[in-house]
């Protein structure tokens, strides 16, 4: 069951980024990522140029040298970033206005603070934005679709959600969502049903061991590369594979480690 594809990398155990290809182990770069703690987000947002969201802000690198171009650090609790086509920053994190709350902010070009939306909660993970304009924001065992003002349009949950990390709209109105410690991913239809559940370890062979689903990329036409995060620190690379491709269906086609490069792969970038 090989996968065969090139990506960024955020190996949360070891507290590394690295470029990699599935095919070639010698291929890529590390970067140590003791300095930017607790990243957990990325984008591409040029052909070689991709931002990377970390527990103080972001930085910017450089995908093919690995060197990193930019860095804003301001603030403490960031949790998610998202570039948009207009320029301007988001961030999404708890606390990061000081009132103790959920926020998402804007920054303009120069990344400075623009806008400030707030709503009551002590928990976020990933945040992303739908083409209506709306935010998904993983918030543990529910994902809420808000207005920009963070105002709540509605709820999506499933047995299992249990620090929920990610939640993507899809080209055809549904939602996927991968459900952290529940470690399946689950589909919702455009009304907010769930319409299908799979990753399950009932249904992967035993060399899996999925353990926490965390952020997962839509492949053109094929279907889904999700990260099998394994546990915090070292060591934790022969626990279990640490990327799983699925199909749109819910079959598994493919899995794939480096336990001698990877601890805990959380974080993934598809490239090609």
């Amino acid at each position: 069951m090989n996968i065969c594809h090139q990506l960024l990398g955020i190996d949360e155990g070891a507290q590394r980024l690295l470029l990699i290809d599935t095919e070639d182990k010698k291929f890529g770069w590390t970067i140590d990522l003791t300095d930017f703690p607790c990243a957990r987000d990325m984008q591409r947002i040029a052909w070689n140029r991709a931002i990377v969201g970390f527990e103080r802000g972001f930085l910017e690198v450089d995908i093919l040298s690995g060197r990193i171009l930019n860095v804003c650090e301001n603030w403490a609790g960031v949790t998610a970033v998202t570039r948009r086509v207009d320029g301007c920053t988001l961030l999404t994190g708890w606390n990061l206005d000081g009132s103790g709350g959920v926020n998402v902010l804007t920054l303009d070009a120069e990344f400075n603070t623009t806008n400030v939306a707030r709503r009551e909660g002590d928990y976020v993970r990933l945040m992303r934005t739908t083409p209506t304009g709306s935010y998904l924001l993983s918030t543990n065992d529910r994902i809420l679709e808000t207005r920009e003002d963070l105002t709540l349009l509605r709820e999506f949950r499933a047995d299992g959600f249990e620090h929920a990390w990610l939640a993507e709209r899809l080209s055809d109105g549904s939602t996927l969502v991968s459900a952290g410690y529940g470690a399946t991913m689950a589909r919702f239809d455009s009304n907010g049903c769930l319409t299908l559940s799979y990753g399950h370890e009932r249904d992967l062979p035993l060399e899996v061991k999925p353990f926490f689903y965390a952020t997962f990329q839509i492949l053109q036409g094929s279907g889904v590369l999700v990260a099998n995060w394994q546990g915090h620190g070292a060591d934790n690379g022969r626990k279990g594979q640490q990327l799983l491709e699925f199909n749109h269906s819910g079959k598994l086609l493919g899995a794939w480690s480096d336990s001698d490069r990877i601890s805990s792969l959380q974080g993934l970038l598809l490239l090609s």
